[in-house]
């Protein structure tokens, strides 16, 4: 337990009359960038290169930081199932580091062509594969890819060597293997086709297909940008993959019953020899291996095209500023084209192998992992074409629903797509504005709007969010989504409060006394990792509403909150009762003796904007001080 009730009265009142009476600032005190809370002073000169993620890479910070060691960088790391709409709102304003880190099945979302540099007369394009490489009309190359990750069907080596199965070699001998295994009792071939709240599997499974047969060719992958641009074109292409669906049910390895089958249900069943062939990741045939006295190995994905096997696909790809382009960036810019070289070496690609980023590296000539699931496939990740899945969104009202339909058999494929088309003619439907913002914000005045609407919605005396910070420290309930000057939609409000698409943070309410508030900003927000510990790594502000305050975020606990004042202009008074709002788990369970409000984050923010119609950021609210390095 970090603190609990009695730590707060043993406080004494003479530190809460302080802290609510000094406002001044202290002397040499500097100015703080709010948006990069967390980044302390090197007390070097060190060049900041600030690098933008979506997945944190602390394996090959830690290796920049030795390898260059007048460069600090600093990671800007967003995480969540809200990635994808945050990385267009950072797209859209411009508004990323120095280096930026975008997931393959993002890059199609959004148009980067302005916002980043042209690397094509670098010399690290060279260390890959032509293929790999996403090049224009014009030769411009903006990306450079991270590694490669697996994803492909996996089957149960032990139960095809005990009733000699051979593993096929193309995609008719899998059609045929698949009903053979179906006539034994045991099911040949299934995925799970389940919608769980976060994601629908039909259309992740029917992505896949469609990757198979038209994204393993120059022409469809240029086909399928055209699609992204919103181009009326034919959809011909996504016909195919239905046409590959339908054959999968023609011999049993798609049914309708498949729809009721989650991911861990389809896993189990493979493990307990119910289901000889699946598909996975990585993770997956690891997870059986581990849970299971048979042996799983994986088996090439086959098109129905032209029967060739499909293994490798491209998760993250890394780009440079645009700005840097610009005078007086010249020593910065020398700086990232280092870095940029080193993510493109074989060592930096497996120092991202080892954050999570894929399998083994992109770089030609790179050494396959010694991995016994890898062993049976060396030809195949040899000689493996790579893709992504298409992104069908535009389409998601229709298929969602649909491909359902058609695996029951109660709609077509044409009709499915005379209504895709229907959308391709006429466009996407217009956003809807929930309200304005009126300048940007910061990430905590982003925090600030959020407190100011949870203490509406619970009718609280003040709220407290906690606040993400750089190199991916995530306290309980914080974001590093901010709020951009323009039109505020559902996307805005999402990316904002929900970590999970299916499990909206929910809000907690409780009383207290001024001095035990006090206490509490004093310690600051804690991460999940840092309850568990029963210790914080080092002091993490809040965002608030209903009070202002200075944190002081280089001083001891007991020193870094001061001018606390009242909303309304009064003292906050130490022995004083105040209700006060915060997000369920920002606090360690059994410390404070607060009850759920029945009020999630998403529908606070949604709806004081909506009452509102125009937010500006507070700038006054908060100051953070820090002491200048001499």
């Amino acid at each position: 337990m970090i603190f609990d009730k009695k730590s707060f009265s043993v406080v004494l009142c003479m530190l809460a009359i302080l802290g609510t009476l000094g406002g001044c600032s202290a002397p040499g005190a500097s100015v703080v960038d709010e948006n990069l809370l967390g980044m302390a002073d090197s007390g070097t000169e060190q060049m900041t290169i600030i690098i933008t993620c979506n997945s944190k890479l602390d394996h090959f910070a830690a290796a920049v930081k030795e390898r260059f060691p007048d460069i600090r960088l600093v990671q800007d790391c967003y995480t969540g199932q809200y990635r994808i709409s945050e990385h267009i709102a950072r797209i859209e304003n411009h508004d990323f580091g120095d280096i930026l880190m975008v997931k393959a099945g993002h890059i199609p979302k959004t148009d980067m062509s302005d916002h980043l540099m042209d690397l094509s007369t670098q010399i690290f394009p060279a260390h890959f594969n032509p293929n790999v490489l996403q090049a224009d009309e014009d030769g411009h190359i903006r990306l450079i890819p991270g590694p490669l990750s697996f994803n492909c069907n996996i089957y149960n080596k032990t139960l095809f060597e005990e009733n000699s199965w051979e593993v096929p070699g193309d995609y008719e001998e899998l059609l045929a293997l698949s009903q053979k295994i179906d006539r034994t009792g045991i099911r040949g071939f299934r995925n799970s086709y389940f919608d769980s709240a976060s994601q629908s599997y039909q259309i992740y499974q029917y992505s896949v297909f469609s990757a198979l047969d038209t994204l393993t060719q120059v022409e469809g992958q240029n086909w399928h940008n055209k699609l992204m641009a919103g181009e009326k074109i034919s959809l011909e292409p996504m016909e195919t993959a239905f046409q590959d669906m339908r054959r999968m049910m023609d011999t049993g390895a798609v049914r309708a019953e498949d729809m009721e089958v989650t991911l861990n249900a389809n896993l189990e069943a493979m493990a307990n020899r119910e289901v000889a062939i699946g598909s996975g990741e990585i993770d997956h045939i690891r997870r059986l291996n581990s849970n299971s006295k048979d042996e799983f190995c994986f088996m090439p994905h086959f098109s129905m095209t032209d029967g060739q096997g499909w293994l490798l696909n491209l998760g993250f790809f890394f780009g440079v500023n645009n700005e840097l382009k610009q005078p007086g960036n010249e020593k910065k810019r020398k700086a990232v084209m280092e870095l940029m070289d080193f993510i493109a070496s074989e060592e930096g690609q497996n120092l991202l192998v080892e954050d999570g980023l894929g399998m083994m590296p992109a770089t030609i000539g790179a050494v396959i992992p010694d991995d016994p699931v890898l062993d049976q496939i060396h030809t195949h990740i040899e000689s493996g074409r790579y893709i992504m899945r298409p992104t069908y969104d535009m389409f998601s009202s229709v298929l969602s629903t649909d491909i359902g339909g058609f695996i029951r058999g109660e709609i077509d494929s044409r009709e499915i797509l005379d209504k895709c088309s229907l959308i391709l003619e006429q466009g996407s439907a217009p956003v809807q504005v929930l309200g304005e913002a009126e300048e940007d914000f910061t990430i905590p005045q982003a925090g600030c709007l959020k407190a100011d609407a949870l203490r509406a919605a619970t009718g609280t005396d003040i709220a407290l969010i906690a606040v993400s910070e750089v190199n991916g420290y995530d306290p309980v309930g914080g974001t590093r989504a901010k709020l951009y000057k323009g039109f505020v939609t559902e996307d805005d409000i999402t990316r904002m409060t929900q970590i999970h698409m299916d499990t909206p943070l929910m809000s907690m309410s409780v009383s207290m006394m001024g001095h035990e508030l006090l206490s509490l900003l004093e310690y600051g927000a804690t991460s999940g990792q840092e309850q568990q510990e029963g210790k914080v790594s080092r002091f993490h502000p809040f965002a608030v509403s209903g009070v202002n305050l200075t944190y002081h975020l280089d001083r001891e606990e007991g020193e870094r909150v001061s001018g606390v004042i009242l909303e309304g202009g009064g003292k906050l008074q130490p022995d004083a009762l105040y209700t006060i709002s915060y997000i369920k788990g920002a606090f360690t369970e059994g410390t404070l003796d607060g009850t759920e409000t029945g009020i999630t984050m998403t529908d606070a923010l949604r709806n004081y904007v909506m009452t509102e119609k125009r937010v500006a950021p507070d700038k006054d609210r908060i100051r953070f001080k820090a002491a200048k390095r001499p």
